[in-house]
Formats: C-alpha cells, sequence, structure tokens
C-alpha cells in the first residue's frame, strides 16, 4: 500500500511549534514535501525528487536542525493514524456542512417559489406570504 501524505513535521524541542506541512528547501519553487511511510521516502510535489527519509535535513522555520530519529518519531503508527483520522474528520465535516447548506438553499428556493404562488392568488405580496410560511414551518419544526 503505497500513500503519499503531507509530512507530519514534529514538534520542535527549541520553539515549541508543530507544523501541518514542510517545504523543500532546495526546490526553485519550494514544494511541498510528501512522504510515503511504509517506505521511508520523501519526495517533493513541485520538483518530484524523491529520497530516503534518512538522507533527510528537516529544519524548523526557527533555524533548528532535526535528527532523523525525530522525523522517523514523527512518522510512528500512532501519529500517522492520528494524522489520516484527523483529514477524514475534517472531509465528513465539509461534506455535513455542504449538505446543511445545500438543503437550506433548497428549502428556501421553495418557499420562494410556494410564496410566489400563494402571493398570486391571495393577491398579497410575495415578501408577505414567504413570511406567513417561514413562520408556520419554524412554528411547527421540532
Amino acid at each position: 500500500m503505497s500513500e503519499w501524505i503531507a509530512f507530519p513535521f514534529p514538534k520542535c524541542p527549541n520553539c515549541g511549534k508543530q507544523w501541518g506541512k514542510n517545504y523543500h528547501r532546495n526546490c526553485l519553487f519550494n514544494g511541498q514535501l510528501l512522504v510515503e511511510p511504509y517506505q521511508r521516502q520523501v519526495k517533493c510535489e513541485f520538483c518530484i525528487e524523491q529520497w530516503h527519509i534518512l538522507n533527510s535535513k528537516f529544519y524548523c522555520s526557527c533555524g533548528y536542525q532535526f535528527y532523523s530519529s525525530e522525523v522517523e518519531d514523527a512518522l510512528s503508527t500512532n501519529q500517522l493514524l492520528r494524522q489520516r483520522l484527523m483529514k477524514k474528520l475534517e472531509e465528513m465535516d465539509f461534506y455535513e456542512k455542504s449538505m446543511i447548506s445545500k438543503s437550506t438553499n433548497s428549502f428556501e428556493d421553495w418557499i420562494y417559489g410556494i410564496s410566489y404562488e400563494i402571493g398570486n392568488l391571495l393577491g398579497t405580496t410575495v415578501s408577505k406570504a414567504q413570511e406567513l410560511i417561514k413562520n408556520f414551518f419554524d412554528k411547527w419544526s421540532f
């Protein structure tokens, strides 16, 4: 199973910061670094250069250089599972918000359409009919 993921940058012992992404220092366009944790490979997303993680030097923005053992620890099974779980939860949250937004928009479109027809039949304004329908549903929704 080969899957390239964003490198889970370990917490810096010097400044205490932790990064969700890190970038290829020698890349012309500063491409994001991805890792293949099972093969312990690193590659630049832009220039596609690839190398073994133990042959890497990782730097924090404060200038601290990580040892290869610190980088290996960041690729532990628990860390990777946590990262993947967080990514899946973020995706689920995004889809849920998207569904709620679409549902709300659809309901508002339906209310507008029916209020227009009711307004025409009753000889009142669309906004008054819309307000009546919304109040009705607000009162009876659970």
